[in-house]
């Protein structure tokens, strides 16, 4: 009997073997998605210090099972001294402790993303145990591969998101309820009580279920002519109470249950400005009422679209014959067809149209009820015909296959192939952030030495999986943004290069008022394609290299008259933060302006500028100018070379304008300071700074900055000049071993 059985549930366990590897081989291969580091956190913080304060948006129960692994982190830190923690700012806080506190990001990731994967294998298990009991083996073997092997349930399946336990939990409560009204065993009611409030405790979308389960409770009594299945209902209405109230440490003040009202309070608040919606080419906030049903069109397996289409037909005809749905009494039926129906058509209206995963908790009921309605044993439908549908939910094992790893840009045939794929649908539907590894892979392969621009959306750290990239304007939340002050971008003419832009960016409708910024691109066939997430393009040049100093401007930012002056779209760019710094370039360069320089700088520009308009000028700099005091030669740190000073006195203050030169390219925050000491070695007057980006700058540069100073009356004093990282506050040494040198003695 022990060796049948264990036949029996074989190809089960094969099922949930392959689902496991697929799930496990593919998480490793993907970078963090937008939410994951704040559901990581959240529970993070809510299991070591019981903060309850970064709930706003969900309830605790989900990201706390997906934080437990990380208990077992013995370094594990939280931002708990970060302004973000006090304030309750938890995508600040979330961004400090994946990737600010903690040294393994990647590993935290993946170990947030294992109960995810467990959690899915059991919404599988529980899936196939109904199955069992309402029509045996083979319905349920074929619900759980249809089930399991659906690319949207595994891509979901395995990230650090609410989605997969809040579907595993109604999924538990109809089951618990449709098992009482089979049996009417009283300990199912605590388990439905528990499931109830384990939902609830997940995601207020929870609360879908409810109208469902009086509807159910109602035509129970109805059919027995007892209130007994409305009362089983209240007694689980109060053990979930319990089961929610227990989520939040059984808190009493001011009231039972008060933190989970101020926490849908702020939901519900947060629901009256819905999130933008992309689909079909077209966005706006709230989207449109048929979004769902063109995504579940098209992100649904072709085969589980036509399977539950036969299932619907055979049902109506088994109704209209038998007056009897297929393959299960009117009960079942109900249980498994009303919950799908109400919960679909309440996300027809709701406002978070963002997603095909916020449908995932329809699967496991249009899943059962196609299997029940096409293999069950009092289905209406012939041996072929169930020979034929086995057949076709046995490709769905090869499709999920051939799609690994990347499931969450899965799209059916219906969508017409991934030229026209991207077009339909945005966010968690195709690009959420995961093809990091993939994209820095690619480069790498590539071997290629021009610039790689990258416009990403999410919120993982580039750099954390190896990528060298100059970024471009992107959403708000992402990290490793360029300044604006610093965005080398020009929507007119960009500079060469590989341009990387995930889809989401591509589209726009999350840029704000820069929704068109990539708009160039669009139409524009890519180098490649990653992951189905990032989009590659590449931008040839239209004439020679040329460096091109910018001094309050940005390339996007120059006027057309400007730009028309310069050789091509090839800027090697120079910053300059404002009008107290000059810099000269090898062989020449550009300098377009919008500041007014000071006397002491404009005495080494051309006496003409090559243009003027609305106020930026534009010169053209041939060479460094013949500088007579910058005859010095003392390099900082093998980086900074100091060629000289020329001081201009003045009432009162005294001016100074010193030169150097580039000996190393470098990216710390170096600053200079000039010092005035006193006979004592006191400082009586000091300046620091640096008007010059030195990340922008090569080897051979030239770069003059101008400095003031408040000269004190009385003795003498001696100015002296140096280097220090502005981050450490470590000063660059001379070859003497001095960290200073020596301007003039006063």
């Amino acid at each position: 009997m022990k060796v049948e059985r264990f036949r029996a549930l074989l190809p089960a366990a094969l099922v949930f073997l392959i689902a496991y590897a697929l799930m496990v081989s593919s998480a490793v291969r993907h970078s963090s998605t937008v939410d994951e580091q704040t559901h990581l956190f959240r529970g993070a913080a809510y299991l070591i210090a019981r903060a309850t304060h970064f709930h706003d948006v969900h309830p605790p129960v989900g990201f706390a099972l997906n934080a437990l692994p990380l208990l077992t982190e013995p370094d594990l830190r939280l931002p708990v001294d970060d302004p973000a923690w006090a304030e309750g700012r938890w995508e600040l806080a979330a961004g400090a402790f994946l990737w600010r506190d903690n040294v393994d990001p990647l590993r935290l990731i993946f170990l947030g993303r294992v109960p995810a994967m467990w959690l899915t294998l059991f919404l599988g298990a529980a899936l196939f145990r109904w199955g069992r009991q309402l029509g045996g083996r083979v319905p349920a073997l074929l619900a759980l591969m249809l089930l399991l092997f659906d690319p949207n349930v595994l891509a979901h399946g395995r990230l650090i998101t609410n989605d997969v336990s809040l579907t595993l939990w109604l999924t538990l409560a109809m089951y618990f309820y449709w098992r009482w009204a089979k049996t009417d065993r009283s300990r199912l009611i605590v388990g439905l009580g528990v499931a109830l409030g384990l939902a609830a405790a997940t995601k207020y979308s929870a609360v879908t279920i409810v109208p469902v389960l009086v509807i159910l409770a109602l035509w129970l009594g109805w059919r027995r002519r007892s209130w007994r299945p409305v009362g089983v209902l209240a007694l689980a209405g109060g053990i979930a109470l319990v089961t929610l109230w227990a989520a939040y440490g059984f808190a009493v003040r001011p009231f039972p249950l008060a933190a989970v009202w101020a926490d849908l309070q702020w939901t519900l608040d947060y629901l009256q400005q819905p999130p933008i919606t992309f689909l079909l080419g077209q966005s706006r906030p709230g989207g449109w009422w048929y979004y769902f049903p063109i995504a579940f069109l098209v992100k649904t397996p072709l085969v589980t679209l036509v399977l539950l289409a036969a299932a619907v037909g055979v049902t109506v005809l088994a109704v209209r014959r038998r007056r009897q749905p297929s393959g299960m009494d009117w009960t079942s039926c109900l249980m498994l067809s009303l919950m799908p129906l109400f919960y679909f058509a309440v996300s027809l209206v709701g406002p978070f149209q963002i997603g095909y995963r916020h449908l995932l908790p329809m699967l496991p009921f249009v899943i059962l009820f196609t299997s029940i309605s096409l293999w069950g044993p009092r289905a209406a439908t012939s041996v072929r015909a169930r020979r034929a549908a086995a057949v076709l939910a046995a490709t769905l094992p090869v499709l999920s296959i051939v799609v690994w790893p990347n499931f969450i840009p899965f799209f059916n045939v219906l969508a017409g192939g991934p030229s026209r794929n991207w077009r339909i649908l945005s966010d968690s539907n195709i690009d959420w952030g995961q093809d990091l590894p993939a994209l820095t892979q690619w480069a790498d392969e590539q071997a290629d030495e021009r610039p790689l621009f990258l416009s990403y959306f999410g919120t993982a750290h580039p750099s954390a999986y190896g990528l060298t990239f100059i970024p471009l304007p992107t959403w708000s939340p992402v990290p490793e943004q360029a300044p604006p002050n610093r965005q080398l971008y020009d929507t007119r003419d960009p500079a060469p290069g590989r341009y990387a832009l995930s889809v989401t960016n591509l589209h726009g409708h999350l840029l704000g008022e820069n929704g068109d910024l990539f708009a160039r691109f669009r139409p524009q066939e890519p180098l490649a394609v990653i992951g189905g997430s990032i989009r590659v393009y590449e931008v040839v040049a239209d004439g020679p290299p040329f460096a091109l100093a910018l001094a309050g401007l940005t390339p996007g930012a120059l006027h057309e008259e400007l730009t028309a002056q310069l050789p091509g779209n090839d800027r090697r760019v120079r910053w300059i933060d404002d009008a107290e710094a000059l810099v000269w370039s090898l062989g020449g360069s550009w300098l377009a302006t919008a500041f007014a320089m000071p006397d002491e700088l404009c005495r080494m520009l051309p006496a003409e500028p090559a243009i003027v308009s609305e106020q930026q000028t534009l010169f053209w700099l041939p060479q460094s100018p013949d500088l007579p005091w910058a005859n010095q030669a003392a390099t900082f740190g093998d980086t900074l070379t100091y060629r000289g000073a020329q001081i201009y006195p003045a009432d009162g203050e005294l001016i100074l304008v010193t030169a150097w030169d580039m000996a190393q390219s470098t990216d710390r925050p170096l600053k200079l300071f000039i010092h005035a000491r006193d006979a004592t070695g006191q400082i009586v007057s000091q300046w620091d700074g640096l008007s010059v980006d030195l990340s922008s700058l090569q080897p051979g540069d030239r770069f003059v900055q101008r400095h003031r100073l408040t000269l004190p009356e009385g003795p003498p004093v001696t100015l002296v000049v140096g280097v220090y990282d502005g981050e450490t506050l470590q000063r660059l040494m001379l070859a003497d071993g001095q960290d200073h040198a020596v301007i003039e003695q006063r």
